[in-house]
């Protein structure tokens, strides 16, 4: 795409051009934009905002286009952060990292790797953008370690109405901690400075437990282990557990038990899920068809495919059919039950991971005591939640991930709250492995499965990750949600510096003014 100029006499109308076509990672959203703007400067970026500003003209800042909802969309105008993309200063006497925000995560790590330091927790995802990595609040796993916007040390902003501007806690207290999750609304992070921590590999330990154990044993798990994740499994009594440690010495022993897999160990763990396909293919193939022959083009077919390949291929026969999809939920926890093991790897590699094809995503969080004293909301959520869905026959999809997270000093941060708490942050997902049924798919997962997990989640405070909230779907829905925001957020301090920074409201959309309200 190329910049599109924004002139003093220029209008505003959306024109429509292919060009500006702009479609999420997920495939959920789309978003015909103009003017779109891709400036190569930073001084080109404070001209484009200062004449949007002048112009009433929207210029709402993307990242990557990763988040699920299109937080970063507006038809009547964006602007692309990709081109600014320099690593500024790696400060290895203070441990930090100055990059401009279009900067991808995967180069800052690649950039740190060479001086021995990496970021101190990261997302599922390399390809973010450092300004929407931070902005959006994305968070990783580890009941001892914030979520990424609480490693932010100084911010550039430029902003509409003050020019750019540069906040650090020191100098400018409440106001940086408003605006390390601004959600894009107090002005266009321009460059970005970060903690870092010193590069480490880290042992990761994968293994299953039936949903009482997982129950049981979670608080001794957070207290032993840096990283924890459960994978829960709808309808199957499997709960996955992926923990990841520093290596040191009380654990190298275990690299020692580390060798390359065979090519037969992995055939064994596929075998449940490509044995499904085969029988679900010959059922639908008809009467006088060359059985064997459809096998054989299947074994062919499944050369080379990996486990996210093979379960969008099983939900793709019926991904609403209840029945069906407790089949696949079945041969996945058999996937996973001989997945027990280990493996070394640098940190950035094991806390990156393959989060599968296209879907509908609806993250929540919500504290769950403190790390010393874990109030067990955590546990009790996820067992209304699988009750209710199994009681309804909600066709979900696997896994349900469930991370926990150290507080943030962000105040818009889900996460947000005293140092000793401990954040739950739990994911839905339907995954939409065709064309054919995406429409119905997007449906039944927001009006049926996202409004069950928030009808479970009203007693536990829930509120959802920033880049996976979507509209409500019901008035009900639309005034619990404001009654949550204002209980949980200081939006008017935040709408109010909204207002100081953006009083024309060019920054804003759709999304963004109806969950928080216009700045005012």
């Amino acid at each position: 795409m190329e910049t599109v100029n924004v002139d003093d006499d220029s209008d505003n109308d959306n024109e429509e051009d292919e060009s500006n076509l702009i479609i999420n990672w997920s495939g959920t959203h789309t978003v015909n934009v103009h003017p779109f703007h891709e400036p190569h400067s930073v001084e080109e970026l404070q001209e484009i905002v200062r004449k949007c500003h002048s112009n009433e003209i929207s210029v709402r800042p993307m990242g990557s286009a990763l988040s699920p909802n299109g937080i970063s969309f507006h038809d009547k105008g964006m602007v692309s952060l990709a081109n600014l993309d320099r690593i500024i200063d790696i400060d290895t006497k203070n441990n930090t990292v100055t990059v401009e925000a279009g900067c991808r995560i995967s180069d800052v790590i690649e950039a740190l790797r060479e001086k021995n330091l990496t970021l101190p927790n990261l997302a599922s995802i390399a390809e973010q953008q450092m300004g929407g990595f931070v902005s959006i609040g994305a968070h990783g796993t580890g009941a001892t370690i914030a979520p990424v916007d609480h490693y932010v040390t100084s911010l550039k902003l430029v902003t509409p109405a003050r020019g750019t501007i540069e906040l650090t806690p020191e100098r400018d207290g409440e106001l940086f901690h408003l605006a390390k999750v601004g959600l894009g609304c107090l002005g266009v992070i321009s460059e970005v400075t970060m903690q870092c921590i010193p590069a480490h590999n880290l042992l990761e330990h994968t293994f299953v437990l039936t949903r009482k154990q997982a129950r049981k044993q979670l608080n001794e798990l957070l207290h032993k282990h840096k990283h924890v994740r459960y994978m829960w499994i709808p309808y199957e009594d499997i709960v996955v557990v992926v923990t990841n440690d520093p290596v040191d010495k009380s654990n190298a022993h275990l690299a020692h038990n580390l060798t390359a897999e065979s090519k037969s160990k992995e055939d064994e763990r596929f075998q449940p899920m490509r044995d499904l396909i085969v029988k679900l293919t010959l059922a639908k193939s008809d009467p006088g068809s060359d059985k064997s022959q459809i096998i054989k083009n299947l074994e062919e077919d499944f050369k080379g495919k990996g486990f996210g390949e093979l379960r969008d291929q099983l939900l793709a026969f019926d991904p609403l059919d209840y029945d069906h999809i407790k089949l696949v939920n079945n041969v996945e926890g058999q996937f996973w039950t001989q997945c027990n093991g280990y493996r070394i790897a640098p940190s950035d590699k094991m806390l990156n991971f393959d989060c599968g094809g296209q879907q509908w995503v609806f993250e929540v969080c919500f504290p769950t005591g403190t790390y010393d004293n874990n109030n067990t909301n955590d546990m009790q959520f996820m067992e209304d939640l699988l009750t209710q869905i199994e009681n309804e026959k909600i066709p979900a999809h696997t896994p349900i991930e469930q991370r926990w997270s150290a507080s943030s000093s962000s105040l818009m941060s889900p996460a947000y709250g005293p140092e000793d708490a401990l954040h739950c942050w739990v994911g839905i997902i339907m995954y939409l492995p065709t064309d054919e049924h995406r429409h119905e798919i997007s449906d039944v997962f927001k009006k049926e499965y996202c409004d069950l997990a928030l009808s479970v989640g009203g007693q536990y405070n829930i509120v959802s990750h920033w880049g996976k909230l979507e509209m409500s779907t019901t008035g009900n829905n639309f005034l619990k949600l404001r009654e949550v925001m204002e209980y949980r957020y200081p939006l008017k301090k935040f709408n109010a510096a909204r207002m100081y920074f953006d009083p024309k409201n060019i920054l804003g959309n759709n999304l963004i003014d109806t969950i928080l309200g216009r700045p005012k």
